[in-house]
């Protein structure tokens, strides 16, 4: 069985032994003796007894001490968990309830700020503390950072005269101790007032702060909301048919649940959609262990433990990326491509063999305290035998469906009426004698899958039926591994890495309705990439023609429709295509953004002190096309250091120096994405 190694934990000792811990919000010493350490954590700790099966969850008791100092003076509520559920990724810390801007931060243990940043996006102001144990703590979404530290900072934007800044300084330059405040939590960046607490090892890797004994409360068990079940391939089923099943699931009391009988054959596979509510369910987390259980033994296991930066967006298959609209269905099972360490607990695959007898599944979670919870899944063998064809002459008409549910394409043809007639299934031009023909599900539905073979780059699909209108699709395949090979498909050409797919990449392109309504014009046609839903490792390169309509080049990009609005693309423009490299599929199309950013609610407050020299100053920014890409803001010709807030559309001085003596005008120049620039002028105190 393959474990991955844990982050090790060193004490750190002062000459006379004594040992640095922190009860907030005040520094205690505690003495051991001398010689005796604390020994590195290798493995989760406590042993829950299960079914008469040892399963080691978690050792952390909370009112455990900690190897680091909790991190503000207030009471522990986090708000998201380690690895928990981001869109295509893991969250890579925890998240700490601050309830307001400026709580003081608190280094956790002794050591050297590393690093400092300051963006619009992401972690918005974040510090990197190097701790003398090897590893760094990352603080995110800050307001501001100690006197120190935040004049480095302000130096640094104000030299290149721009908000966004990454410094690196000097390993002596500014040495903290433990319980020194470092910054002052805020909402910059992501999100709602709150504290990002990362905690990385000595390659960057971040980990799960439970390994330092870092506590909060919880007692409460995860709730399982739904079961997926899924089959292998086309030799295998789920309730008589060959694609992913979802239920609901019943009980909860001590938390144990259960599901209806699921029949069966083949080989298959589990998912649950899991959370773990916290702070009396004002909030939901996620779970820190999950694993599958037939027949005594181990199927398959996962731990929110660790994971690498270089491995973050497996997240895109940790949860099914094709039933998203139906759960977040953490999976049992490794996804062909996702290599990272949270799916690499175990030597096996998650896929179970159906056995010809009755058996009982049962898929046991457990959060980062040991509280825990079970679904047991009765797993009936199915012989797989067809339904009898209806007897009365078929009368409906078909209408067939082309899907894409995993590493396999699935076709459906369903009738208005009971039909006893299969339709027919060519595939490159022959009928199909491995795989899998039509099967029928019931009285009007057939179903049948392709499963491309190794060297097989497109599939082209033909049903044919008396009652069904000519259907034929050309889909193109990428394969993991295979090398980079590119396609062009109605002028727009794609290039896919040979690490692009996760398993394999199927693709689609054909004509989209205009989508979303957009008020800047669209350009040319939008074009969509067929499955939205297909995940991506390494981007995938996308070139589109240059649109023949377009009045000016460099106001032209490409966006994606969201459902509600166009979201800009980043895109490299050529003399003849507009580039860009995405890990989504969906609807694109070239829109022109001709509509310059506005400029509203200019403020300038002297606040209490009429004589002050750094009046409150703010404004609102919008754009509706390619998004704000440069704010300047000067006082008689004196550039103001400002902040951004992309999800207030809010920009605020820093008021960081003395304004000028005397009259005052102020310049806000505000420039979006094409480069279409607004101006407005202010006189203030």
């Amino acid at each position: 069985m393959r474990r991955s190694s844990l982050p090790s934990v060193q004490n750190r000792s002062s000459a006379d032994g004594t040992r640095r811990g922190r009860s907030a919000p005040h520094v205690i010493l505690r003495t051991r003796p001398q010689g005796q350490h604390r020994a590195p954590r290798i493995q989760t700790g406590v042993l829950i007894l299960w079914a008469g099966i040892v399963l080691v969850l978690a050792s952390f008791p909370a009112n455990a001490e900690s190897v680091y100092a909790w991190p503000m003076d207030l009471p522990r509520a986090i708000t998201s968990s380690f690895c928990e559920y981001r869109v295509g990724r893991f969250h890579a810390g925890i998240d700490l309830r601050t309830g307001a801007v400026g709580v003081p931060v608190r280094a956790p243990a002794d050591g050297y700020v590393a690093r400092v940043r300051c963006s619009p996006t992401g972690y918005g102001k974040a510090i990197y503390l190097r701790l003398t144990d090897g590893n760094t703590v990352v603080f995110g979404h800050l307001n501001d950072f100690c006197p120190d530290v935040g004049e480095y900072v302000r130096s640094a934007q104000h030299a290149a005269q721009t908000y966004t800044v990454d410094l690196h300084p000097e390993p002596g330059a500014f040495p903290v101790k433990c319980a020194q405040i470092v910054a002052f939590s805020g909402q910059t960046g992501v999100g709602v007032p709150h504290l990002h607490y990362e905690i990385r090892d000595a390659q960057e890797r971040p980990f799960n702060p439970r390994f330092l004994d870092i506590a909060w409360p919880d007692t409460t068990r995860p709730v399982i909301r739904k079961l997926l079940v899924a089959p292998a391939g086309l030799d295998s089923s789920v309730n008589g048919d060959i694609v992913t099943f979802v239920c609901d699931v019943a009980g909860g009391s001590g938390g144990e649940y259960t599901s209806g009988p699921i029949r069966a054959a083949g080989r298959i596979a589990f998912g649950v959609d899991i959370v773990d509510p916290a702070n009396n369910g004002a909030n939901i987390l996620g779970i820190h262990v999950l694993r599958t259980i037939a027949n005594g033994e181990e199927v398959f296991r996962i731990a929110h433990d660790r994971v690498s930066y270089s491995h973050i967006n497996n997240g895109t298959v940790a949860y099914h990326p094709f039933m998203l609209d139906k759960g977040r269905f953490l999976l049992q099972w490794r996804w062909p491509g996702n290599v990272c360490e949270i799916f690499a607990q175990t030597d096996a695959d998650g896929w179970f063999r159906v056995p010809g007898a009755p058996v009982e599944v049962r898929i046991e979670a457990g959060d980062f305290f040991g509280n825990r919870a079970a679904l047991t899944v009765p797993i009936i063998p199915d012989a797989q035998t067809p339904p009898a064809p209806p007897a009365q002459p078929g009368t409906g008409e078909g209408a067939v469906d082309l899907a894409c549910v995993g590493t396999w394409l699935v076709v459906t043809a369903a009738f208005t009426a009971p039909e006893p007639e299969s339709p027919v299934l060519e595939v490159n031009g022959l009928v199909p004698v491995h795989g899998s023909p039509f099967r029928r599900i019931n009285d009007t539905t057939f179903r049948a899958g392709i499963v491309p073979g190794p060297s097989m780059h497109e599939i082209e699909v033909r049903v044919i039926h008396d009652r069904i209108r000519p259907y034929a699709r050309t889909v193109h395949v990428f394969q993991r591994g295979e090398g980079d090979r590119t396609v062009t498909i109605d002028g727009v050409t794609v290039n896919v890495k040979s690490g692009s797919p996760y398993g394999a990449l199927f693709l689609r392109t054909y004509p989209a309705s205009r989508g979303s309504p957009s008020s800047i014009p669209m350009r040319g046609k939008p074009l969509r990439i067929w499955p939205a839903s297909m995940p991506i490792d390494r981007p995938v390169d996308v070139a589109f023609p240059v649109p023949e309509d377009a009045q000016d080049l460099g106001r032209v990009q490409l966006y994606r429709d969201t459902g509600s609005t166009w979201q800009p693309v980043t895109t490299r423009r050529t003399k003849d295509h507009l580039v860009m490299s995405s890990r989504q599929f969906g609807i694109f199309a070239a829109l022109e953004d001709d509509v310059p950013p506005a400029i509203s609610e200019i403020a300038i407050e002297r606040g209490a002190d009429a004589h002050s020299k750094r009046p409150a100053i703010h404004a609102k920014v919008t754009d509706i096309g390619s998004g704000i890409a440069d704010i300047t803001v000067t006082c008689n010709g004196q550039w103001l250091l400002m902040a951004y807030d992309p999800e207030r559309n809010v920009i605020e001085w820093e008021q960081d120096e003395d304004l000028p003596a005397g009259h005052k005008e102020f310049l806000f120049t505000v420039t979006d994405g094409a480069g279409n620039t607004t101006t407005a002028n202010k006189i203030g105190p």
